[in-house]
């Protein structure tokens, strides 16, 4: 059975979106984990609808979620919603600096400085595993 972590982060709006995914890739490898970026998996066509029983059933079936909310992307609040709404394993993490909105946890987000600082804050996370 693939142990895998399932991401939430921005995407397009993140200048360091890709920097931040080679190094969850990295970091989760350390400890035997694959990362399950949702975007790879393939978006519906325009005008087709979520599958969002397949959603949920990806997010339950995870070891363990990272949610990253820099930037305060409500998608990224939503995909935190339902994955605390199935009894995951969150972790929160988010660029020093950024607000933390209704979210279960809030007062628990681990923070980075900057991309220096992600695999450090990642691997923490991830050694609670």
């Amino acid at each position: 059975m693939d142990r895998y972590i399932y991401s939430i982060m921005p995407v397009s709006s993140d200048a360091d979106y890709s920097e931040k995914r080679v190094c969850l890739d990295r970091v989760a490898a350390e400890f035997g984990l694959s990362v399950h970026f949702p975007l790879d998996r393939g978006l519906p066509a325009a005008g087709k609808e979520f599958d969002l029983r397949a959603v949920v059933t990806t997010i339950g079936e995870a070891t363990a979620v990272i949610a990253d909310l820099s930037l305060e992307r409500p998608s990224c609040y939503y995909e935190l919603g339902l994955a605390q709404a199935l009894g995951c394993r969150v972790s929160l993490i988010a660029r020093a600096g950024t607000i933390i909105h209704q979210a279960f946890g809030r007062n628990a987000v681990s923070y980075f400085q900057d991309l220096q600082d992600y695999p450090a804050v990642v691997r923490s996370m991830l050694a609670n595993t």
